[in-house]
C-alpha cells in the first residue's frame, strides 16, 4: 500500500481516532451487554426492535436493523433457544410466521441500557442529508481502499458462526 501523502496525515489521524473511539464504545458497549445480560448486542438490538413493533416477521426484522435476512434468522433463532423470543404462525397467512418476545424477554429488556445501535442510527440522523450521504461514501470507499469492501455486513457483534468466519478470513488478507 502506498504511504499516505504528508498533507493528507492530519486527515488520516481524525479518521483513524474517530474510528477508534467508535470501534472502542462499541466493544465497551457489547462487552457489558454480554456480562450483565448474558446476549450479545445484536441481540439486544434485535429484542428492541421487536418490542418497538412486535409480530414481525424475519424480513420486516431485517429491513428494520438494516441487515440481512439470513444475519437476522442466526440472532432470531439464538434468542428463542434462549426464551426470549417465540415465533408463531400469522392466522391470516399461514405462509408467515411472526416473532414477538416473551415475558422472559421484555424482563430482559426492561432491566437493559439502551442498545448502541439505535444511539449510532439515532445521531446518524441528526446529521444534513448531504454530510450522511458524504460519509457513507467516503466509508464504503475507504474499505473498498482497505482491501475490505468485499466483507459481510453482518449485525454489530453478532456471534453467529457465518459472522466469525468472514471476520477471520478478512484478517488472513
Amino acid at each position: 500500500m502506498a504511504k499516505p501523502k504528508r498533507d493528507s496525515q492530519p486527515d488520516s489521524y481524525r479518521a483513524l481516532n474517530a474510528l477508534r473511539r467508535m470501534v472502542r464504545g462499541l466493544r465497551s458497549s457489547a462487552d457489558s451487554v454480554e456480562r450483565d445480560l448474558k446476549v450479545s448486542s445484536a441481540q439486544l438490538f434485535v429484542l428492541s426492535e421487536l418490542a418497538s413493533v412486535p409480530d414481525q416477521s424475519v424480513k420486516d426484522l431485517a429491513v428494520r436493523t438494516m441487515t440481512t435476512h439470513s444475519t437476522v434468522s442466526e440472532v432470531v433463532s439464538q434468542l428463542i433457544a434462549k426464551g426470549l423470543v417465540t415465533r408463531t404462525v400469522d392466522t391470516s397467512d399461514a405462509r408467515r410466521a411472526l416473532l414477538r418476545l416473551t415475558r422472559q424477554g421484555g424482563v430482559l429488556l426492561r432491566k437493559s441500557p439502551r442498545a448502541i445501535q439505535e444511539d449510532l442510527i439515532e445521531g446518524f440522523g441528526t446529521l444534513r442529508p448531504s454530510v450522511r450521504r458524504a460519509l457513507a461514501s467516503g466509508l464504503e470507499r475507504w474499505l473498498e481502499a482497505s482491501g475490505l469492501g468485499s466483507v459481510p455486513a453482518t449485525m454489530l457483534f453478532d456471534k453467529s458462526v457465518g459472522a466469525d468466519k468472514s471476520s477471520r478470513r478478512a484478517r488472513q488478507r
